[in-house]
């Protein structure tokens, strides 16, 4: 179960990686640029915790 709500998690940090991105290359808003950065870090600790969750099986 936590495994798949990892896996969602980061689906959606990645979802919202790209809507960001896109957003801000088209925009140059500053805080697209700082969402950007902040779903990457969020994105970044789900798929560390992700992968200690596997190797304790």
């Amino acid at each position: 179960m936590l495994n798949t709500t990892l896996k969602w998690l980061l689906i959606l940090c990645a979802a919202s990686l790209l809507v960001n991105g896109l957003l801000y290359a088209g925009t140059g808003d500053r805080t697209l640029l700082v969402n950007f950065v902040c779903n990457a870090g969020l994105a970044l600790i789900l798929a560390i915790w992700l992968r200690l969750a596997r190797n304790k099986k």
